[in-house]
Parts: C-alpha cells; sequence; structure tokens
C-alpha cells in the first residue's frame, strides 16, 4: 500500500485536520509523529465540528488504529481529558484503536508553569501557548524527561519527579504556583491518569513495524506546520519539534522510505498565530474581512489569527523542504467576496528583489512583500464539488499558484464539511 504524509505548508492552521479525515476512510494507521496539545484541529463530522488538539485525526475511521508516536509530547491530563471528551460526544477510543507509544515523553505540570513564567518576564516573548511543550522537548533534550515507559516503574518515576520538584524549587524560588506542588500532591493527582493510559501503551517502533510487513497502509500527521519547524521554521518564533516531513523518520521511528507521497496543506490566504515575522500580513480592512469570512480563530487556544495574503516564496520554500506530491488549498470559499486577490510572488530586501525564504527573523522584518494582483470570482464556491464546476477566475488563480510552485493543486476545499471538497488527484480519492 501506498503510505502518505499530510504536513502544513504554511504556519499551521491550514485544515490538516479535514484532509486527514478524507484520506483517513482509506488507511490502516494514522499517526501523529510531533507536537502536542498546543496544535488544534478542526474536524467537522456528520455536521458536529470537532477540536483535536493531540489525538490524531483517523479517530472517525472506525477500522483506523490512531497512533500518538514517540516524537510527540503529553500531558497525561489533556490527553485523558480528550478521550473523555470524545466518548461523550459517542467516539469510543480503546486499546485497540488508539496506541501510546511507550517512548513518547511527558508533559509534567512543572513544565506548563516554567513556560507560562518565562513568557510572562523578559521581553523576549515567542508567543508560546503556555502549555509546556517547549520545556518538555527541552527536558527531552536535556536528558531529564520521562516516557511512558517510565511509568511502569513507579519507584523509579517518583523519584525523578520528586528530583526535578526539588531542582525546580530552589533555581525558581518566587514562583509560586511551583512552591504549591508538593511530590505527594503531585502523584495522588497524575497515577489516576496515567493508569488510564496505561493500557493503551505499546511499542510503536515494533508496532509500526510489523504494519509495514504486513502491508498495512500508513497515514502519518503533522501538527503545527514547516514554517514552524524547529530548524526551518520562522526560529526563535517556532514550535520544539520538527514539523515538515523530515521530522517523520525521527518522530514515528520508521524508515525514511517509508513515506511515498506528501501532501502540502495550504490555505488560500495566509494565517499566524502568535509572534514572529509574517510579511504579508494584513492591517486592514480586508485583513478584519479574511479573519471573519475564515473564522480565524485559535481551535486550542481561541486566539485571533493575524491574517494576510497568499504567500508564494513561503510556500515555494516549503515546498522545496518537502518535496510535496501535492498540494490542498483550504478555505478558497473564504476569498469568494474579494474583489480581486494579491498573491505575493517576491520579496523586497534593501532595494533587491529576492524570491528566496530568509533564515534570519532580521531579513524578515524588513522584507516587503511584492504581489501579484488577479481578479476576484465574487460567486459562491461552497455549492461546487467538481474542477470543472468552479469559476474560470478560480482556476486561472490554481493555474498561477501551481506554476509558480511546480507542484499540482491535487484538492480544493470549498468549506468546512468533509463532504464541500474539489478532489482533482486520484491519489487522493477513495479506492
Amino acid at each position: 500500500m501506498t503510505n502518505f504524509a499530510v504536513i502544513g505548508a504554511q504556519w499551521g492552521d491550514e485544515g490538516k485536520g479535514k484532509v486527514v479525515d478524507i484520506l483517513a476512510r482509506r488507511f490502516d494507521y494514522v499517526i501523529r509523529y510531533q507536537g502536542g496539545h498546543n496544535a488544534g484541529h478542526s474536524v467537522v463530522f456528520q455536521g458536529e465540528r470537532f477540536a483535536l488538539h493531540v489525538m490524531p485525526s483517523g479517530v472517525f475511521n472506525e477500522k483506523a488504529v490512531n497512533v500518538i508516536a514517540n516524537g510527540v509530547v503529553v500531558d497525561p491530563f489533556q490527553l485523558v481529558k480528550e478521550i473523555e471528551g470524545l466518548r461523550n460526544r459517542g467516539v469510543e477510543l480503546t486499546p485497540d484503536n488508539l496506541k501510546i507509544s511507550n517512548r513518547m515523553h511527558l508533559i509534567l505540570p512543572y513544565h506548563g508553569i516554567i513556560d507560562r513564567h518565562r513568557e510572562g518576564v523578559g521581553s523576549r516573548k515567542i508567543g508560546t501557548t503556555g502549555r509546556g511543550i517547549g520545556p518538555a522537548y527541552e527536558w527531552k533534550a536535556a536528558r531529564r524527561g520521562l516516557r511512558m515507559c517510565d511509568v511502569f516503574h513507579p519507584e523509579y518515576f517518583k523519584a525523578a519527579v520528586a528530583a526535578e520538584l526539588e531542582s525546580l524549587n530552589n533555581r525558581f524560588s518566587e514562583i509560586e504556583e511551583l512552591r504549591a506542588w508538593g511530590l505527594k500532591e503531585m502523584m495522588a493527582k497524575l497515577q489516576p491518569v496515567l493508569d488510564i493510559l496505561k493500557p493503551h501503551v505499546v511499542d510503536s517502533v515494533e508496532l509500526l513495524s510489523a504494519a509495514r510487513a504486513e502491508g498495512a497502509s500508513l497515514l502519518f500527521e503533522g501538527a503545527q506546520a514547516t514554517l514552524l519547524d524547529i530548524d526551518f521554521g520562522t526560529y526563535p518564533y517556532v514550535t520544539s519539534s520538527n514539523s515538515c516531513a523530515v521530522g517523520i523518520s525521527a518522530g514515528a521511528g520508521v524508515p525514511p522510505s517509508t513515506v511515498d507521497e506528501v501532501v502540502g496543506i495550504c490555505k488560500a490566504y495566509t494565517t499566524r498565530v502568535g509572534e514572529g515575522p509574517f510579511p504579508t500580513e494584513l492591517h486592514d480592512e480586508t485583513g478584519e474581512a479574511l479573519r471573519k469570512a475564515g473564522f480565524e480563530f485559535g481551535t486550542t487556544t481561541g486566539r485571533p489569527r493575524r491574517c494576510g495574503w497568499l504567500d508564494l516564496v513561503a510556500l515555494n520554500y516549503t515546498h522545496q523542504l518537502n518535496g510535496f506530491s501535492t498540494v490542498a488549498i483550504m478555505k478558497l470559499d473564504v476569498l469568494d467576496e474579494l474583489p480581486e486577490v494579491k498573491v505575493c510572488k517576491a520579496y523586497r530586501l534593501n532595494g533587491e528583489e529576492i524570491t528566496h525564504f530568509p533564515a534570519s527573523p532580521v531579513d524578515l522584518n524588513a522584507v516587503e512583500p511584492v504581489y501579484e494582483t488577479l481578479p476576484g470570482w465574487q460567486e459562491p464556491t461552497t455549492h461546487i464539488r467538481t474542477y470543472e464546476e468552479l469559476p474560470e477566475k478560480v482556476k486561472a488563480y490554481i493555474d498561477y499558484i501551481e506554476k509558480y510552485v511546480g507542484c499540482p493543486i491535487g484538492l480544493i476545499s470549498v468549506g468546512p464539511d468533509r463532504e464541500q471538497t474539489v478532489i482533482r488527484d486520484r491519489r487522493l480519492k477513495d479506492d
């Protein structure tokens, strides 16, 4: 079987959840390989909107096994809350259809406390969600983290937590919230949720190796997006993991040759949450119109998203990194009423026109976008299901993007529901 990856091609919130949900019906395994519960995917299923945070978007496919792999960091309280929330809405998650890697790192209460403290002091804020994701990855890199496999050794786990609490209270004696957590209280609150998760824990390397040997089909789901990648994004205003396709092998414990096709997910415009450079950001009525029409508020945080025109320089860069087989353009319908639509085809930096994506945040903050203006179609597209039905001006917009990036656009979303989708690429259709 052909294995797919679904990767965000911008700064996140592109609509990966919907595409994974569409694709998941034909895959045996859906694997989340990085990130934490700061990510959020909105999926509309049977007319209801579901917000997924750390859960793979294959949970609505009855045949799929959903895997939270070793590259993810998980807050056990939040994961149990998400499992219970889905169960209350009729989506049952059992040890048979939800697997958690035994090598996955835990976000513990002190990680969130440190995260929020750092964002609240000093002048170098990066706009984190304060949920402890960054510190958990920091602990992982420093070889101080605790993993799900450690939970099965209670004395070892308890001693490690005790050592961390002592060290942190000595280092951050001014944080009252941290001092309020004693070892006895923390273990008393942790143990019940860890006990709920234990039956789901597996050796995911063995699991996915066996799945490949049996010819099972695998779908890898990225959280956040390429421009938030720790190495290749707009550093330091990034997440703490490799959120582009290069992270799949390490984050899921599979050989690089496992992934056959990479689907890039891109909005018909651009959004960003939090701090950091954003060359095409709009601070005018058009930006507000995009936010309102696209309901651009974070799935996890509720924060309003910054909005701007589609940045083709950035999209071309993310294609270079991921090698997209095809691109899915999401929220095309948000542009339906605009009299004209702009795309950024270059940057102007220090008087020179460039078409590469700068590494430095200083340069990215200094660039001026060079736009191509295309006519708007000013007619609804939400009812359209085939490419032939799309207005000619929409086709011209799609054609311009394809030629610039050098990658076909295989899927066009014209609304939030699963059915509001135009699929051009046969590889994305049900078998």
